[in-house]
């Protein structure tokens, strides 16, 4: 019998549950509390754990648990389990990618609008779009866009964005199919050399150890004065200090950013109430219907879990992602 544990209220959980999840012969669940903040030692035989808060799994635990081979997070960021040393463990992780993919490409469609039409300006102070500094609004037509990233968000931006009549290059470390939404694809590696011809950056990528630090000061110097850029991935993607070195951020016409490293940043860090600058507080991930496909895909991993299927969303613990 396969044990697992759940954190969360066990009864709505079992509420939703299929009727062979619910046959006590095939699996046995524990319900913990989300806000404990120590995983109990005593659980180190179970088999799988899900939806818990990411902080009581350690390496203790990882050490200890040794019949322990399925680990399922809500979210789609898995670098706290990669410090963690788990590549070296035989134990699968399933998490939220692509599930993010509509909301938080939204996001990052709404960050480069209210950059373009100068929203802010007009939310913050009407008064303000008098200002010298305050550029006239553009249109996305024919601007070129890198796409850091076309995964389950990156793909969803590029195919916003090319209704608006906008050129998109996708930046990936792996072939991805060929689509419409996309004119020229290229490898991580070539950013730097292609940086030149980008009127707008969108960062879209997982945290690997390819891309910590990816957009970094040559990027940054390299970018088009008075261009875009826009983070909705995973802070350390973006070396954010370098923003501040010979005060690039100000050469942007605008930067959005749902994340940062540090997060949040200081509250009198020099990136703070700048005029083209957007933070949205890491907020790109939640929607109506976000916490519904979570559940979905956990209900449907779970009955293959069961079923001795393979799961849905693996991590390639090689690749980071």
């Amino acid at each position: 019998m396969k044990k697992i544990v759940i954190f969360g209220d066990e009864k709505n959980f079992k509420k939703i549950f299929p009727k062979f999840i619910r046959d006590k012969k095939k699996v046995s669940f524990l319900f913990l509390d989300p806000e404990l903040e120590k995983f109990p030692t005593a659980l180190n035989f179970v088999d799988a754990v899900i939806f818990f808060p990411r902080k009581l799994i350690s390496k203790e635990f990882l050490k200890n648990a040794k019949k322990l081979k399925w680990i399922h997070i809500g979210g789609a960021g898995i670098e706290h389990f990669m410090n963690l040393g788990l590549e070296n463990y035989d134990i699968t992780l399933t998490n939220g990618k692509i599930i993010q993919g509509p909301e938080v490409a939204d996001h990052a469609v709404a960050l480069l609008l209210a950059i373009t039409r100068n929203i802010p300006h007009y939310v913050e102070n009407k008064k303000k779009i008098e200002s010298n500094f305050i550029k006239r609004p553009i249109e996305l037509r024919k601007k070129v866009c890198g796409i850091l990233g076309t995964g389950g968000i990156g793909f969803l931006v590029a195919e916003r964005l090319k209704s608006f009549g906008v050129e998109i290059y996708s930046f990936e470390n792996e072939l991805i199919p060929m689509s419409t939404s996309i004119d020229k694809y290229f490898s991580y590696s070539n950013l730097l050399s292609q940086i030149k011809h980008l009127d707008i950056l969108i960062c879209c990528a997982p945290l690997t150890k390819i891309t910590n630090n990816l957009i970094d000061f040559q990027i940054l110097d390299r970018m088009k004065n008075d261009s875009i850029l826009i983070n909705v991935s995973r802070g350390k993607v973006l070396k954010t200090k370098d923003l501040k070195r010979k005060n690039l951020y100000k050469k942007f016409r605008g930067i959005g950013l749902d994340v940062t490293e540090p997060e949040p940043l200081p509250k009198n860090d020099v990136l703070r109430n700048q005029h083209n600058i957007i933070l949205t507080q890491h907020s790109a991930g939640l929607s109506e219907f976000n916490r519904q496909r979570a559940l979905d895909l956990m209900l449907d991993n779970l009955s293959r879990y069961i079923k001795g299927e393979k799961l849905l969303n693996i991590v390639d613990k090689v690749n980071q992602y």
